[in-house]
């Protein structure tokens, strides 16, 4: 896992959602499995590392926001 990889899921997130902050946490999820690999351990550890930059938070239950840090 690198940081370009998780620049290119959020590439992918912003390019099949655009202007959309919001997004559920399958869009996230089918995304990762794009760029990063399908295994649910794979999933986990990238879902875990965007939180910890800071790029996505928890909005519900079923979704994520995203804080655009990564644009900075």
């Amino acid at each position: 896992m690198s940081v370009e990889k998780l620049e290119r899921v959020l590439w992918r997130v912003r390019k099949t959602h655009p202007n959309s902050k919001i997004i559920s946490n399958n869009n996230l999820r089918r995304a990762i499995m794009y760029e990063c690999g399908t295994d649910p351990v794979t999933y986990r550890n990238n879902r875990r590392a965007l939180v910890v930059l800071g790029w996505i938070k928890k909005y519900n239950t079923g979704s994520i926001e995203l804080t655009d840090k990564d644009l900075e």
